[in-house]
Formats: structure tokens, sequence, C-alpha cells
């Protein structure tokens, strides 16, 4: 029994130390992996090291993909405002071809080389008005106003809105450039300065036609201007606008194309005969020289004749070398005798003193 014993033990040991080699070699190829404590310090390395590859990966796809579609947002934009740009420009021409053609007709009605013609020399321009209209008035530049000089031309009709126009000149070396001047449209409100659609006003100066100036329109409708409508010259050193005149105490609230169109056609027909001439101003005259001042003691003895002259005092005086001084002096009594000086102060008859005043 014991020795039965003992066998089934030999034979226990022999499989446990079959068992337990092949255990080992198995361990061995495990401790190649991650899980071998002998690696754990490589293999989370390995893993951390992993990790931040992806996340890198993933980051830069998103940046790529982040940039790529801000890319295309951008080309999309700029395609947007070229089809913008586009179409206002096609409308822009077509309402010049149309403006063009509405000025021309209603200039037509009129035939301007029967009018009168006024000229300035002096700020290089000339312009033509109707003949029955008042006679042109030069206006005092009003306070605030930027502009040089101011003319205007008045139609004698008083029940229009429109009664006439004026035309002002500004130097450009003060005011620098036509956004600067009296007439150029004002902005609606502070907060639309900033805004990208009223930063644009090209679309609002037009050219008309043949004609020497460009002209400013800005409707009844629009967001961003308060309405006006005048035209502007630059030519040399100077800006001259010309633009229509309201009858005083009367606030226009209609569109003002419209409104001039119907209350003074002539203004269309003058602008058309607006043209710049050689400045040409007189040279200023020397001033004449300032009297000497008198240096010389007022007479201590005199009367005033009928306008006020200084003469002698003596009814009868006949001069004679004065019996004081010896030597040439000075007349202190504006009676002149042989040895004195004339005092300027005083006034010698030629009949009297001329011999002495030679």
């Amino acid at each position: 029994m014991i020795k039965k014993k003992e066998n089934i033990d030999k034979a226990m040991k022999k499989y446990y130390k079959k068992i337990g080699s092949t255990l080992k070699r198995w361990n061995n190829i495990f401790c190649t992996g991650i899980s071998c404590k002998t690696n754990a310090k490589r293999d989370i390395v390995i893993i951390i090291f992993a990790i931040g590859l992806s996340i890198i990966a993933l980051g830069a796809n998103w940046y790529f993909s982040k940039q790529t579609k801000f890319e295309n947002m951008q080309k999309i934009e700029a395609a947007k405002k070229m089809i913008q740009e586009a179409v206002r420009q096609d409308a822009l021409e077509k309402f010049e071809e149309e403006n063009a053609g509405r000025v021309l007709a209603i200039q037509e009605r009129f035939d301007p080389t029967t009018w009168k013609e006024y000229k300035s020399n002096w700020y290089g321009f000339k312009i033509k008005y109707p003949q029955d209209w008042k006679y042109p008035l030069v206006n005092k530049v009003r306070q605030g106003s930027r502009a040089d000089y101011r003319v205007s031309f008045l139609s004698n009709r008083q029940d229009k809105n429109f009664i006439g126009f004026d035309v002002a000149v500004y130097d450009i070396n003060k005011i620098k450039e036509l956004s600067a001047t009296d007439e150029f449209p004002k902005i609606k409100t502070e907060q639309l300065k900033d805004s990208e659609q009223c930063k644009i006003i090209e679309g609002h100066i037009i050219e008309t036609g043949d004609y020497p100036a460009e002209e400013i329109y800005i409707p009844l409708a629009d967001d961003c201007y308060e309405k006006t409508f005048f035209f502007s010259v630059v030519n040399g050193q100077y800006i001259y606008n010309l633009a229509p005149v309201l009858r005083a105490g009367t606030e226009f609230n209609g569109d003002p194309m419209i409104g001039v169109s119907d209350d003074l056609p002539e203004f269309f027909s003058a602008i058309s005969q607006f043209e710049n001439i050689e400045i040409v101003r007189p040279k200023p005259k020397p001033k004449a020289p300032a009297p000497p001042k008198i240096t010389a003691p007022y007479p201590v003895s005199y009367k005033k004749d009928s306008i006020g002259r200084l003469i002698c005092a003596k009814k009868n005086d006949k001069p004679s070398k004065s019996k004081k001084n010896k030597n040439k002096h000075l007349d202190m009594e504006c009676c002149l005798d042989p040895d004195e000086y004339p005092n300027p102060h005083c006034y010698y008859p030629v009949e009297k003193y001329g011999k002495y005043l030679k």
C-alpha cells in the first residue's frame, strides 16, 4: 500500500514537471507581448505614442477639413460679390442710358443760343441762363459753408418748388474732395457710417451723355444717404457744383430728379452750356505811399482857416528876419520869415510866402 502511494507521488511529480516545462515555454512566448512585467514601461510608452499620433492625425484632419471649408466659403463669397458687382454695373449702365435719354429729351425743349451768358473770369467759368430770368445774384457765402463763391440764377416764377439753380465754387486745396462740399449727400444715421453697403457711393455718381459735368443723384428711396440731385465739374484747382434751388420756406418731399424735371426743366439745358474758361485776374493796384509822418514840433501860435488849416495869427504879418535868433530855425508861429524853416504843420499861402518856400 505504501509502495503504491510512492509510485503515485512519483507519477504526479513527473506530470507536474512536464506541465511546468510547458507553461514556462508558453510564458516566454507570452512575455514578448504587452502583458509581460519585464516590458511594461516600454509598452506604456508605445501606447502613449500611438495615442498621440492618433490625436495629431485627427487634429490635422479636422484643421485641413476646416481650412478647406473656409477657403471654399471664401470662394463662394467672392463669386457672389462678383455676380452682385456685375449685376450692379449692368443696372448702372442701363440706368445711365435711360437717364441720358431722359435728360436729352428735356434739354431739347429749349434753345440756349438765345439765352444770356454769365461769365466769371476770376473763377474761370461761363454758363447760359434763360433771357427772362432775373439777373444773376452773387451771394455772400453763408457761415459754415466751404464754398469760395456762389452765384444764383433764379426764374421769375415763384409758384414752383424749384425756382432756379446755384453755381458754387470750391477750392480743392481747402476741401480736398467732392464729399466735403455743401451739396454732397449726408448719411442718414451715424450707425450707417461703418456699414459696408453705405461705403460705396460711386453708383450714385453718373456719367450723363455728353455733359461736361457728372450727375450726383440719390433717389428718395435710398437706404444710406439723404436724397440729393446736382451736377459737378472738377477743373484745375476748383470744384464747380451746379445745384437746383428750392423756393424759400419750401420742403420738398418727393424725388429730387423728378421734382427738378417737372419744375425746372431749363436746369438741364443750362448745365449743358457750362464751360470752363481761362482764369484771368487783374493785377492788384500798388498801394499809394502813406504820407510821411510829421515829427516836427507843433506851432505855439496859429489860427485855423475855413477848412481847418493852421495859418499865421497876425493880421498884417510881413516876413522879416527874426530878432531873437540869428541862425536859421523852425517857424513856430505859422508866420514864415526869411531865416526860418517852414513848419510842416502850417499852411503858407504861396502869394505871400512863395519865395521863402523854395
